[in-house]
């Protein structure tokens, strides 16, 4: 620049009349004196860097009057307006902001220890001075990268990004957009998008701003604890006044941004497909394949009110996370390429859409939901309760994935399923809806209302089995059905009598069927869940009764035997390994005192920003059924009796408390050792429990059942909060291969893929994901 440039001019004149010097001013790190432009034009012509300078003193003059704040991006005060709006919402409207890299207010101070104005008054004023200038700047500054981005890459910043660093003002996304950084988050732990290597001594901006940074980070580390957390308060205190009007300019309230910030906020579907940004490592060596993963997509559903005078909007939110419509996403690897592409598809808009034309769940089978509020009268408990949704995406199927399954003369599906009987088809290539369907339309002696969600699959004979209830009046018959590609019509493998119960998964191995019947008690039997919507207002859980374990034998289609167990609830099997030379079977399963942590799984108590309602965890028991063929005689002639029955003999393989188990595939219904979980990190390490953890299991670990003094690996980054993991195998040693999961970060509202490796638990690559995904009690299956 030209030493006329540097003269002062009319931009500073705001300065003069408030009082304040605008010429030379001295800062304690002697810093350079820069002057503003006497040119409107040129600040339009200058580069970034430029623009930067000629906004220094009016930063300089709000430091002159000791106001210290972060450094925040500008934005104009256009964004969408919504109820309950998704991170990607707000994305989009902010994409087209403008982002200027000057401080809203000042800039931090070097060494400022004296206590400033009111933030707010101090953002006023610097908003008043600085107004002829930022009216002027070019918002088309070029971003910097990602910092876990290769500095080859020069794509610019995604709309997730933008919102992030707009509404949530962190650190390292300010950095990205090439804002100025907010030193001293002081956090310990990694996150997801900080550096594994962080060197707070170098520069962390660009442009002009680069030396004052520096001298920023030099200082902090001189500086005594005492006035180190003096001004980390200040600092922390001002981003949150300052997302507070951020939020406020942009029509969104502090319980919006809260909603977004839990990972239960509504998702966006991307159905054509798009190659995702790595972050961080490298492409995992001889990957090859899709992951699928469901999960909710569509919590909060707006309708309409028609008034005397007006239209009103009202949002109907459904009550537990297991009834939210769901999102169906796949993320593909391709090795000779080194690339992972993403598509994503919300498979039930049918069904959104008589939510808002009836204004709530009009459910056509009894128990449809697991306790969600209808929002529907009275009178439509009378109409009658029969059938599904014939529509491709009338039916919510969220519960269970099943890949290739033979469906309506295709082998060439994916099948999504829930607790009332409907399948889903789903095209696995584009993700598109083909058909919904029940299984009595399969086979006419398929009966039941009820199914289980996680249907069972042996890899050895290609069949896929399940478990239905048919609920009677006065008893409940369960049937044990099987679809395999040489029967795709299916055959009932057998049938017998219980108490209804909530069965989520059941087990096999070669030669059986073990189906756990939970106790479970209806005050007025069939009569009352035939008119119900919620199947957990109908049952109740019944400590004093014990849990029945039926052992079916797959060859000659019957009942063999029956265990008893004291009272426990269980979701999700681990793996069921049957012993020829004892005539055994054992069961893993991961273990509750009772039916809890289907009740804490409310969207109201996990949208909460403290752990006040986690979600529980559960304990890996092993439950020991033996001498089968022996107990198959007894169990003629016990016809019920109690005291006949033997005991399924149980201890507890692990005390850590886990939940969403999975396993090499490779040894499924084989003896095993590890075991692949979600939990909450601050329990497995022994840690007091924080306020800000969040309700939902924010780890991934890995456990070795065989030897309970091996200590568990763990993996977790700060604020975010991983999916179902999937064991991706590598070769035939049972921890060989990679670990895949989809984890969502609180602080920056956005999802990503991390792929572990099993044996190490070292991350090899995290990619980021477009939009947010919610956070999820689904699953997820790998497919080669």
């Amino acid at each position: 620049m030209t030493t006329d440039a540097l003269q002062p001019s009319a931009a500073t004149e705001p300065l003069k009349s408030a009082g304040v010097e605008a010429t030379t001013i001295a800062v304690e790190a002697d810093t350079t004196v820069v002057e503003a432009d006497d040119s409107a034009a040129k600040v339009d012509t200058t580069s970034a860097e430029d623009a930067t300078e000629t906004l220094q003193p009016a930063i300089d003059s709000a430091s002159k009057k000791n106001i210290e704040t972060a450094p925040i991006a500008e934005i104009k005060d256009d964004a969408c307006t919504t109820d309950h709006p998704s991170a990607d919402s707000v994305a989009s409207a902010l994409e087209d902001s403008s982002i200027v890299d000057v401080p809203q207010s000042a800039s931090a101070i070097v060494g400022t220890t004296s206590t400033p104005e009111s933030p707010r008054e101090a953002d006023r004023i610097s908003r008043n001075l600085l107004s002829p200038v930022l009216s002027r700047t070019s918002s088309k500054a070029p971003a910097t990268s990602h910092p876990l981005q290769s500095s080859g890459d020069s794509a610019g910043p995604s709309p997730a990004e933008i919102a992030s660093a707009i509404l949530l003002k962190d650190g390292d996304t300010a950095r990205a957009l090439g804002s100025a950084a907010v030193l001293g988050s002081g956090e310990s732990e990694r996150t997801a998008f900080s550096p594994l290597q962080r060197n707070s001594t170098s520069p962390v901006s660009s442009g002009s701003m680069r030396g004052i940074h520096a001298d920023i980070a030099e200082v902090s580390d001189d500086e005594d604890s005492e006035d180190k957390q003096r001004r980390l308060f200040k600092a922390a205190e001002l981003r949150r006044l300052h997302r507070e009007q951020m939020a406020q300019n942009n029509n969104l309230s502090s319980e919006d941004i809260q909603i977004m910030r839990s990972g239960l906020s509504n998702a966006r579907e991307y159905v054509t497909s798009s190659e995702l940004r790595v972050l961080n490592g490298t492409f995992p060596d001889g990957l090859r394949g899709s992951l699928y993963l469901l999960g909710p997509g569509q919590l909060d559903i707006k309708y309409n009110v028609q008034r005397e005078l007006e239209q009103a909007t009202r949002v109907f939110t459904y009550g537990n996370i297991m009834d939210a419509l769901p999102l169906l996403s796949k993320i593909s690897f391709d090795p000779s390429n080194k690339t992972i592409v993403h598509r994503s598809r919300l498979i039930a808009k049918q069904a959104a859409g008589r939510i808002h034309m009836e204004h709530g769940v009009n459910t056509k089978v009894p128990g449809a939901l697991y306790l969600t509020d209808t929002n529907q009268t009275v009178l439509s408990k009378f109409i009658p309760k029969a059938q599904h949704h014939a529509t491709p995406e009338g039916e919510c199927c969220s519960q269970g994935i099943e890949l290739f399954m033979p469906l309506q003369g295709s082998s060439q599906t994916i099948v999504c399923t829930n607790h009332v009987g409907a399948l889903q088809n789903i095209d696995p290539a584009d993700l598109r809806p083909r058909s919904t369907v029940d299984f009595k339309s399969v086979n006419s002696a398929f009966k039941g209302a009820l199914s289980c969600p996680h249907m069972q699959y042996d890899s050895n004979t290609r069949e896929h089995f399940t478990v239905l209830q048919d609920v009677g009046f006065r008893s409940t018959t369960y049937n044990v059905v099987c679809i395999s590609e040489t029967q795709p019509e299916g055959y009932v493998v057998a049938s017998f009598a219980a108490q209804a119960s909530v069965l989520h998964s059941f087990a096999i191995t070669q030669d059986y069927i073990i189906v756990p019947v939970y106790p479970y008690d209806s005050p007025l039997g069939g009569m009352s869940y035939r008119w119900s919507d919620s199947l957990l207002e109908t049952l109740s859980f019944e400590h004093s009764r014990p849990v029945m374990f039926y052992v079916i034998s797959r060859e000659y289609r019957r009942v063999q035997c029956v265990y008893q167990a004291p009272a426990f609830f269980a979701l999700h099997q681990i793996n069921a390994v049957q012993e020829s030379a004892t005539d055994s079977v054992a069961i893993d399963m991961v273990t509750y005192d009772d039916d809890t942590v289907l009740r804490r799984m409310q969207i109201k108590d996990l949208r909460k920003s403290n752990s006040a309602f986690p979600v529980p965890t559960g304990v890996v028991r092993r439950f020991q059924l033996n001498g089968i063929t022996m107990e198959a005689t007894k169990y003629v002639g016990s016809k019920g009796n109690l005291s006949l029955i033997p005991p399924a003999h149980s201890r507890i393989v692990r005390t850590e408390r886990i939940e969403l188990c999975c396993i090499n595939p490779i040894v499924a219904a084989r003896p095993y050792t590890f075991v692949y979980a979600l939990g909450h990190s601050e329990t497995l390490r022994g840690q007091p429990t924080q306020s800000s953890v969040g309700a939902m299991y924010n780890c991934i670990v890995k456990l070795n059942t065989n030897d309970s003094s091996v200590e568990p690996l763990i993996w977790s980054r700060t604020h975010c909060f991983p999916s179902e993991p999937v064991f991706v195998p590598r070769n035939d040693t049972e921890d060989d291969g990679y670990v895949l999961s989809v984890f969502f970060d609180s602080m920056r509202i956005t999802s990503c893929l991390v792929v572990l490796d099993a044996q190490t638990f070292n991350e090899v690559l995290i990619a980021q994901l477009p939009a947010a995904i919610p956070l999820s009690f689904g699953h997820a299956k790998f497919a080669i």
